[in-house]
């Protein structure tokens, strides 16, 4: 049996839900992305769409969350976050932790 790509009958949205999975981890993110473009990336307007409202859902998911503990220095994440403000460094940090390090002057410190 031959599948025609253009007659699938699949929703990024139906699959996407209200499922963790894709807010709450890059490889999650990264997959509904890859989703939304395959199907929606012939059509400009309907590919902006998905994918902002995508992006959306994720920001607001993430809102609580923060890459650094109360009382201690930041050490994940592409930029500090707080909770309450938008960004996915944390999500970033789950591929790409930082280096721990002593201070800005250390020889340990890398970027």
């Amino acid at each position: 049996m031959k599948i025609d790509p253009d007659n699938i009958q699949i929703d990024p949205d139906e699959i996407q839900g209200e499922s963790p999975y894709w807010y709450n981890n890059l490889r999650g993110m990264l997959g509904m992305l890859d989703q939304i473009i395959r199907f929606y990336g012939n059509d400009e307007e309907v590919l902006k769409e998905k994918a902002g409202n995508f992006i959306w859902k994720l920001t607001q998911f993430n809102l609580p969350f923060t890459t650094h503990e109360k009382g201690k220095p930041e050490v994940c994440g592409t930029f500090v976050k707080d909770s309450g403000e938008p960004g996915i460094s944390h999500l970033v940090a789950q591929a790409y932790p930082r280096p721990q390090f002593m201070s800005l002057g250390s020889d340990d410190y890398e970027i």
